[in-house]
């Protein structure tokens, strides 16, 4: 039996092959794999994530990916007593993370249907001796949850520490990165994996005061990030304008399909991600088998308040397309 060639739209992945210069880097530091570390490497690394980011290198820390870089923050919650709570629906692999660590998380609903934040809810729940997990924009649900200073000042009064997962930055264009240079209970967490399209690199970082970066560095062990991972980081930063050209591809591919799945009598909150959140009038996990059967891969959930969704990764025009046509088949099924 021959077995179907799947196509990738559950992981959230770049639907583009890295810059060109990130195989040029990698090539490059490849004959010093007998070293542990290379100090030229990580310091022009540093110095250009710095550019990029826009502050100073001491705001900076660099991890092997960004769900690292959440485990060094989950680790200093931990080592200063803190309660996690997050809003729900939101990033599902936190959950496991926080098992692993043994840290109690609780859950604040978003509201239903629109999955907006409830800001009476969180003013409820906020307290000194929490922290506030915020993937924004929003993973699995597709959109922001603020974008707006007054809203970020009102977490940050509430709760002792706030962590926003960035991971879809480059496609939001919105940020709270600059607020460190203020505040001394924020974090900022942002991937290479996405725009950069070098997931398989696992390179992440964090972004957050002087004194919050030192803790967690301290929460994550030397010599953690590979020097061919660094090496493709530093090539995906050297060309930025490449980046640029894959989130505006990206983006419009994104829109061109969530028209056709509104064409289709479906409903998707406007994506500020390189992924579509889809309402199905059947559980999604039966869409997403149903998908799988004709080789089509994406996410359907089993918990309660998403039941009804699929997660839909942007591909490329021609896979897009085929999704949309298996999606069409399957509910003229229904």
């Amino acid at each position: 039996m021959v077995e179907l060639e799947q196509v990738r739209m559950h992981l959230n992945e770049s639907a583009f092959e890295p810059s060109r210069l990130v195989a040029e880097y990698v090539a490059k530091y490849i004959s010093k794999l007998n070293l542990y570390s290379i100090e030229e490497l990580e310091r022009e690394f540093t110095r250009k994530l710095s550019s990029y980011v826009g502050l100073p290198e001491e705001y900076v820390s660099t991890f092997p990916s960004s769900t690292e870089a959440l485990n060094a923050a989950i680790r200093y919650i931990r080592s200063r007593g803190l309660r996690l709570v997050t809003v729900w629906p939101s990033f599902h692999g936190l959950l496991d993370q926080v098992r692993m660590e043994g840290v109690d998380i609780g859950f604040i609903q978003l509201t239903p249907e629109n999955f907006e934040l409830d800001l009476v809810k969180l003013a409820r729940e906020g307290s000194p001796d929490k922290a506030l997990y915020l993937p924004n924009p929003n993973n699995p649900t597709s959109n922001l949850l603020f974008n707006d200073k007054d809203t970020l000042e009102f977490l940050l009064r509430r709760f002792g520490l706030v962590i926003v997962d960035e991971a879809y930055y480059e496609f939001s264009g919105y940020t709270v990165a600059d607020f460190v240079r203020e505040v001394d209970n924020l974090i900022v967490v942002r991937t290479f994996s996405k725009a950069f399209s070098i997931a398989g690199a696992r390179v992440g970082y964090a972004i957050a005061s002087q004194e919050l970066t030192q803790r967690l560095m301290e929460n994550t062990p030397m010599f953690s990030i590979a020097t061919p991972s660094l090496a493709a980081a530093l090539g995906a930063l050297e060309d930025i304008d490449y980046m640029k050209k894959v989130v505006e591809k990206t983006i419009k591919l994104r829109d061109d399909l969530r028209k056709e799945v509104l064409g289709l009598g479906l409903y998707a909150p406007v994506s500020k991600t390189n992924f579509l959140f889809i309402k199905t009038p059947i559980p999604g996990r039966y869409i997403a088998k149903q998908l799988a059967q004709r080789g089509i891969r994406v996410r359907g959930y089993d918990f309660e308040e998403i039941r009804n969704y699929v997660r839909v990764s942007v591909s490329r025009k021609e896979n897009n397309l085929a999704f949309i046509n298996a999606l069409s088949d399957i509910l003229k099924t229904l």
